[in-house]
């Protein structure tokens, strides 16, 4: 049976048990690359974000945008009326201005549920209406970008991500990003806080690298890529009111073909925004309200002590029950810790018993100790034996790490610029 059906029947059944509830799309026909963004009091941003789509080169096949306006059932009367407002303006207004290789769409959906609102439901509607006409379309494997929208993108944003899916064992990326470092747009504040947590974000992914934890990828909602038969097999986007990116990403990526595109770059906002309670927006308000501090980050040596652990994992394959707690001695006392005191080694226990070899033990191991696992050791080690560092002096200390000498970086943006250019040097992949 050739990929086609069986990637079609996926989709179907994802389909299936994930019915459409605010609406379809219709407009939009033919098309190779879809865009969905989510769009909540955002008319400030929104225009200059698809005036930036409608200035890019033109790729090989169509593109469809679609827009999905939102609000919760909490929300008044008066910003329901602003969200309308602004859809009927991208409608009438904006949507016809698109150049004629791209249509623009507009979805709405208001009186959204409080317990599930915000970015990841928006996002969700937008990409299980794409979904569906996809699937309509009898074409799975359709490539589904997100964006936010107040997030502009490089003029080549759609060839690169054609041309990066040309292959057909790429199944999904992050898209390379930069945030605006310098402007008059914010405030000084804005900018020298976002410097600083970028560098942080980049750093905390290169930690994740040099420990050797082979699902290492930025989070990062608008600027992630797939194919629809991968978004389906993902299980669809999360309704988290945050950190939906994330937890996405994660279903997502051990599903193989997930890399890098660093062949283009998306503009995230810097702005600071109380939506949600982490992720950029409220890094740079804490920032700027003195609440927060975007000046630390994870101590260096958590994943120096994590990456012990990881070379020699395979060791626990043949390991009894009996000798675990023994066989922690070799590690870091905070490594131990957390191994000993949290379920670590009673989920071991369970993916044991379905490993049969130790190939098999290898590959799966990264099932129990994933993403998820090394958030809450990183903070575990962070609330009994490590302090948070600033971020400059961790991240200067990765580089050194490396063998690069540490004397030409002064402020924290250089450092940040030595980052952007690893990660667009060194695209990962993983097969």
């Amino acid at each position: 049976m050739s990929s086609i059906p069986v990637n079609a029947k996926i989709l179907g059944k994802y389909l299936a048990r994930h019915p459409l509830k605010y609406g379809s799309l219709s407009l939009i026909s033919d098309v190779d690359l879809m865009v969905v963004i989510p769009a909540y009091k955002e008319e400030g941003f929104l225009f200059d974000t698809l005036n930036a789509l409608y200035d890019c080169e033109r790729p090989n096949g169509k593109v469809g945008v679609v827009v999905v306006f939102n609000a919760s059932e909490k929300d008044g009367a008066g910003l329901v009326e602003r969200q309308q407002w602004c859809a009927q303006r991208v409608r009438e207004v904006l949507a016809p201005m698109a150049p004629e290789w791209m249509s623009v769409e507009v979805m709405e959906a208001y009186r959204l549920p409080v317990k599930h609102f915000g970015a990841g439901l928006a996002r969700k509607i937008g990409m299980d209406a794409a979904a569906l006409l996809y699937y309509q379309m009898n074409h799975p494997e359709g490539i589904m970008v997100t964006l936010d929208a107040d997030t502009r993108v490089r003029p080549d944003y759609f060839t690169a991500i054609e041309q990066w899916f040309e292959d057909p064992a790429r199944l999904g990326a992050n898209i390379y990003f930069e945030h605006p470092l310098e402007g008059k747009l914010f405030a000084p504040e804005v900018y020298g806080g976002i410097t600083k947590y970028e560098l942080h974000l980049r750093y905390y992914m290169q930690a994740h690298r040099f420990a050797a934890f082979p699902y290492a990828f930025h989070s990062m909602g608008s600027a992630m890529a797939m194919r629809v038969v991968s978004y389906a097999r993902a299980g669809g986007m999360p309704r988290k009111q945050a950190g939906e990116d994330f937890y996405f990403l994660q279903k997502l990526i051990p599903l193989g073909g997930f890399g890098e595109i660093s062949s283009t770059v998306v503009y995230p906002s810097p702005r600071p925004s109380d939506r949600v309670i982490f992720g950029t927006g409220a890094a740079i308000t804490g920032h700027v309200d003195g609440r927060g501090s975007v000046d630390v980050t994870y101590n260096l040596k958590a994943f120096e002590d994590l990456k012990v652990f990881f070379e020699c994992k395979s060791e626990l394959f043949t390991l009894e029950s009996a000798e675990y707690e023994n066989w922690t001695y070799q590690l870091s006392g905070p490594m131990r810790s957390f191994l000993l005191n949290t379920p670590f080694f009673e989920e071991l226990a369970i993916l044991k018993k379905d490993c049969a070899r130790q190939e098999g033990f290898d590959k799966r191991f990264y099932e129990v100790f994933n993403a998820f696992k090394v958030v809450k050791y990183l903070n575990y080690v962070h609330a009994h034996f490590y302090e948070k560092a600033p971020v400059f002096d961790m991240a200067l200390a990765l580089i050194e790490r490396w063998g690069m000498a540490g004397d030409d970086f002064m402020l924290e943006s250089d450092l940040l610029e030595c980052y952007r250019n690893l990660e667009v040097k060194n695209p990962a992949f993983l097969s």
